[in-house]
């Protein structure tokens, strides 16, 4: 955590719309607006290497900023509130900033980072369940921790670091009302689970008797056909015989 805080000169913008990207970018800047502390939003251009920088440093946009008004003696501490990306150059194009005070607590997510090889994972063959990578917490801006860690080393499976677990410096708190909920866990691991060879042996020999009862029935149904074509011809030579014998 750093006590020292970023100065950046900025211009007051005056103008607006489509037009302020083009005019702001002929000097390397990007326009944006200053929000927050009972006062009108104020539009501004900044440079946008500078807030690049920024965003990609430890804190990133957790980085308390001390803008300085071009031509005044102005300043104004304040965060990165929210930025706009080019889909195509991927460059910045925009950037909004919130006025904060000093001496007035803010909310911001700290991201939370897992150090070590879990017991479990090492020793038992159990698996990381990684359920959160961040939490909001409350405290001074002078105060915003960089990061939040967690040793993973002893847990075993079965074991988890929960919120009420992770430890912050004094004059923070964590916001989660609920210091049960689970930040990691150890967990054993997953078995999918097949059919048996007895299921499988019991359906394969199943099949060859349906066919064969089927066959059967075939079988019968010539024979019951045959039957009374047999009978016919019987009684079609039986009756000439009949008939010379008369004569």
């Amino acid at each position: 955590m750093s006590e020292q805080f970023i100065e950046i000169e900025v211009e007051r913008r005056e103008v607006i719309g489509k037009r302020a990207r083009k005019v702001a970018a002929l000097s390397g800047m990007v326009p944006g607006v200053v929000y927050g502390g009972g006062k009108e939003p104020v539009p501004i251009a900044v440079d946008s290497k500078g807030i690049i920088q920024i965003l990609r440093s430890e804190k990133g946009a957790n980085s308390v900023l001390l803008f300085s008004m071009k031509g005044t003696k102005q300043q104004r501490h304040v965060m990165v509130k929210d930025i706009q990306i080019d889909p195509v150059t991927n460059t910045l194009i925009h950037a909004d900033f919130k006025r904060i005070m000093m001496d007035q607590k803010i909310r911001v997510k700290v991201p939370i980072i897992f150090e070590g090889v879990a017991f479990g994972v090492k020793n038992q063959g159990g698996m990381v369940d990684m359920i959160m990578r961040e939490v909001e917490v409350e405290c001074l801006p002078i105060a915003i921790p960089d990061r939040l860690h967690v040793d993973l080393t002893p847990l075993k499976i079965g074991e988890s670091v929960k919120v009420g677990d992770l430890k912050v410096a004094e004059g923070i708190r964590i916001v989660i009302e609920d210091h049960h909920l689970p930040v990691v866990v150890v967990s054993a691991p997953r078995v999918e689970t097949a059919a048996t060879p007895a299921e499988g042996e019991a359906e394969v020999a199943a099949e060859p008797e349906v066919i064969g009862r089927g066959k059967k029935a075939e079988e019968g149904e010539g024979e019951a056909k045959g039957k009374p074509e047999a009978k016919g011809k019987a009684e079609a030579k039986a009756k000439p015989e009949g008939k010379g014998k008369k004569e």
